[in-house]
This record gives structure tokens, C-alpha cells and sequence, in this order.
């Protein structure tokens, strides 16, 4: 059965019938899965999400429709509230969403008839995302001048305005579809078939909704891609969301402009100068956390203190690494050493020794700290959060050695 939806997809409200009220468990939450003789409100299929909308009646007031399906040729509608059964309901779109989901869905018929005919890019796949949608073409690849080129072609036709007509055929015998260039058929359809035609570009099956003219799509912008099971995913916009796209995009480029004090143009130079200079920076900083972890390790190497201890507020590897290294022969032979690193709330240690010692001490030492660790071979690190808790774990340590 064809729904006015389907019928009428530019039909923004109705009234209805309550054939069915089922109570189910979502989770924890009882929700109310309603049947009506007819919706406007479309269940998802075809690779369109539902639509939202409202139910509002005298005895219910107004519900939200939280999702809607179709279940055997039926579309189920969930709600938060139940219905009366026999109740007569007025059923009211959420118009912007359906807007931007035929503006969504005929710019992928579209795409799809033009990738495929003028460059043998089959559509395996599509999906209609919350910002952007892609198709999966099958090519592992697909080259920037293709792209750019399908793009040009796709928006020459959007620009001509040509009609998008919704055929409906009574089965899938009649004589009539014969002679539709159609994809195929889901397996076990039956009743009603619906054939949307964008006018000398492409006839395609479908249960989704569509505009009646690819002037309303606006316009389609394709975006970049990705590679998946040896095809391409193609990302792209279309209508609205390419306005939406500009205008975060030139959000970016003038939080980009005050921070840069620069033009768009020098975006790339002074970014590429920026992580350049990072990384001098940071190679400077191992250099220097090196140098300063010799440092503090030849002050350790002259303590008379059995138990040796370290801290930075900072974590740092190259720091930890180094000052290991340096008192590796002290710490295997003789003495404990214990490293924190961090400050409240995100710390780390390393407690080094000799083998023996570390393995029966090192869970202890993470309790005394008040987290977690582990270890082997004169090694045991871990987490904890309580910086006041370590000279409890040095006096365990001195207690214990």
C-alpha cells in the first residue's frame, strides 16, 4: 500500500485513523508503537532515515513520533504516549527535516545515474548522514578531475531544472515497467511499485520521497572520499547543507584569520611555519628534559638514601627514559628509585629496583599510591591520582628495604 507520503510528499500534515496500539520496551522506557490507515509521515527505507513529526487528538493532545518503520508492508510509528484505537488523529512533518531529505535523496539519484553513465561508477551503496551523505561507488579510486568533472555535470543538470516524476506501476508484471532502466527489486516485494524518473537522465525504483524538479536540490557539492573493501566512498551536500558547509567553513577561516593575523591565502604557509617550528620546539625540549634527567641523576648517584626519589610535574618520556638509564646500575644492584610524574588527578610512576624486591614490593608501593600498576624484571609502573600519598609509599618503601 502507497501512503500519502509517498503519494504527496510535499502534503505536510493529515488526518488519521488509529487501527493499532501496541505497548513495548525500549530499554527501560515503555513506548507505544501506533498503526494508522494512513501517514504522512514516511518509515525509513531506500537509504532515508524516518521522518519526525507530531499526532494530535482531543483525548491524547499533542505526542512526538520518536521513530517510525515499516513492519511488513506497514509503517509503525513510535511514540511515548499510547492512542485510543479508533481515535481520529491529525498527523503533522516535521517539514524541515523531510525538505532536507529529498533535497538529499534526488541529488543521490542524481549523482548515481551521472557517475554511472558517463563514467561507469556503479553505486553499491548509499547512506543519508545527519551533515553529509555518501555513496559507494565501485572503483578503488576515484581521481580529483573525475570528481570535479561528475560534480560540473551534476550541477548542469540541477541548473536546467528538469522534472523528477514519481511512476507508479501496479505489480512487478505490469507490461508498463519493461520499459523503466531500473535497478532491481528488493528480494519478496510485492504490491505497488514506484519508479521515480528524473526527466532524460534516469529511472530508478524507489520507496523514498523526492522534489519534483532538480531545481529544488539546488545545488551538490561532492567533498572528499574514502577507500572501503576496494571501493570508494564518495561524500557530498546538497541544497541547503551546502550552505550550511560554506558557512562553517568561513566560521573556521575567521577564527583562523584572528588567530593567524593573516589572510586565507597565507593559511598554509604560516600553518606549515607553525608546525615546523613545533617541532624544533619539541626536539628542543627532549634535548633539554634529557639533559636535565643526567643532571638530576648524577645529584641521586651522590645521596646516601637507600630509597631514591624523583618527580616532575610534567610527564615527560624522555625525561623518564633518561634518568632510568643513569641509575640503572645503582638501582639493579643496590638501592630502590621511585619516579612520579603529573600532578593531581593524572599521575604516573615507575618504580625501579632489583628484580626480587620489585616483584614482591610493586603492588603495595600502587596500593600506598592509591592506584594501579604492573610489571616484571625489576620494573613495576602504573597510574594513581593522589600526589598526597606518596611519601606514604616512600615510608613503606624505606620500611620495607
Amino acid at each position: 500500500m502507497l501512503l500519502k507520503c509517498q503519494l504527496e510528499p510535499f502534503l505536510k500534515e493529515c488526518q488519521a485513523k488509529v487501527l493499532e496500539c501496541t505497548e513495548v520496551k525500549k530499554g527501560k522506557k515503555k513506548q507505544y508503537e501506533i498503526t494508522l490507515d494512513d501517514t504522512v509521515l514516511f518509515a525509513e527505507g531506500g537509504g532515508q532515515p524516518c521522518d519526525f513529526g507530531t499526532f494530535s487528538s482531543h483525548s491524547s493532545g499533542r505526542l512526538q513520533v520518536l521513530d517510525v518503520q515499516r513492519k511488513n508492508g506497514v509503517a509503525v510509528h513510535t511514540t511515548p504516549k499510547p492512542l485510543t484505537v479508533g481515535d481520529e488523529i491529525r498527523v503533522e512533518l516535521d517539514w524541515k527535516r523531510r525538505y532536507d531529505h529529498m533535497q538529499q535523496h534526488t541529488g543521490q539519484h542524481l549523482l548515481s545515474a551521472v557517475a554511472e553513465q558517463q563514467f561507469n561508477l556503479k553505486t553499491v551503496s548509499w547512506n543519508l548522514g545527519l551533515a553529509i551523505s555518501h555513496v559507494e561507488l565501485n572503483s578503488p579510486k576515484l581521481e580529483e578531475a573525475t570528481k570535479s568533472e561528475l560534480e560540473n555535470i551534476i550541477n548542469r543538470h540541477i541548473q536546467s531544472g528538469l522534472p523528477v516524476v514519481t511512476h507508479v506501476y501496479a505489480s512487478k508484471e505490469d507490461p508498463k515497467l519493461s520499459t523503466a532502466h531500473t535497478r532491481g527489486l528488493p528480494a519478496g516485494h510485492t504490491g505497488p511499485i514506484r519508479v521515480v524518473e528524473i526527466k532524460g537522465v534516469d529511472e530508478n525504483m524507489c520507496c523514498g520521497t523526492h522534489l519534483t524538479t532538480l531545481s529544488q536540490v539546488q545545488m551538490v557539492k561532492l567533498l572528499h572520499t574514502e577507500s572501503k573493501r576496494g571501493n570508494t566512498l564518495l561524500y557530498f551536500v546538497c541544497g541547503d547543507r551546502v550552505l550550511n558547509t560554506l558557512q562553517a567553513s568561513l566560521d573556521v577561516q575567521q577564527k583562523l584569520n584572528n588567530l593567524l593575523s593573516a589572510p586565507p591565502d597565507q593559511f598554509t604557509t604560516l600553518v606549515e611555519k607553525v608546525l615546523s617550528d613545533s617541532r624544533a620546539h619539541r626536539k628542543s625540549v627532549e634535548r633539554l628534559s634529557e639533559e636535565l634527567a643526567v643532571v638530576h641523576a648524577d645529584q641521586l648517584k651522590r645521596s646516601s638514601e637507600m630509597v631514591l626519589y624523583a618527580h616532575r610535574d610534567t610527564p615527560n618520556q624522555e625525561y623518564s627514559l633518561t634518568v632510568q638509564r643513569e641509575l640503572r646500575d645503582i638501582y639493579e644492584d643496590s638501592k630502590l628509585f621511585l619516579l612520579t610524574m603529573g600532578e593531581r588527578g593524572s599521575a604516573q610512576f615507575v618504580f625501579r629496583g632489583p628484580p626480587a624486591i620489585v616483584d614482591k614490593l610493586g603492588k603495595e608501593v600502587a596500593s600506598k599510591l592509591g592506584g594501579k600498576g604492573g610489571g616484571r624484571d625489576g620494573k613495576f609502573q602504573g597510574k594513581f591520582s593522589d600526589l598526597s600519598l606518596i611519601p606514604e609509599a616512600l615510608n613503606f618503601l624505606k620500611s620495607n628495604f
